[in-house]
């Protein structure tokens, strides 16, 4: 039974690789696509260029992770200003509405457990919003 279903499989792959080609070139679309290759049959056939462009190397490891930080969310390092505007129920960690409460000062305070798991903070950019 299971080399009969196998077969089926197997069947319907190779009538579904065929379906993968190439788009149809457009002289109108020439700006906005990769493909400049007026007679591509397969996506491995596409080619283009970019005039006046500096392309930049690849990095040698691509494995670089990246974190961002909603400070919000990260730590409490100053408990004094949670409810910033003095309004009851202001600050609620358990709420996804409302405030949870981190700062700065939290962030600060954890350098050394964000160091201790190998990140390196090199640029911090603090972005507010006015409302």
């Amino acid at each position: 039974m299971r080399l009969h279903q196998g077969f089926w499989q197997l069947l319907l792959l190779s009538l579904l690789i065929p379906i993968a080609r190439a788009l149809i070139f457009d002289p109108e679309q020439v700006g906005f696509n990769l493909n400049e290759n007026e007679t591509a049959t397969d996506p491995l056939d596409y080619w283009g260029e970019w005039p006046n462009h500096d392309f930049h190397p690849s990095p040698s490891n691509w494995r670089m992770p990246f974190y961002s930080i909603f400070l919000d969310r990260f730590a409490n390092g100053d408990p004094s200003n949670d409810n910033a505007n003095g309004t009851q129920n202001e600050h609620d960690p358990l709420s996804n509405q409302l405030r949870h409460g981190g700062d700065v000062r939290g962030l600060r305070d954890s350098f050394d457990y964000l160091q201790g798991m190998g990140i390196e903070v090199w640029k911090c950019e603090i972005i507010g919003s006015k409302s």
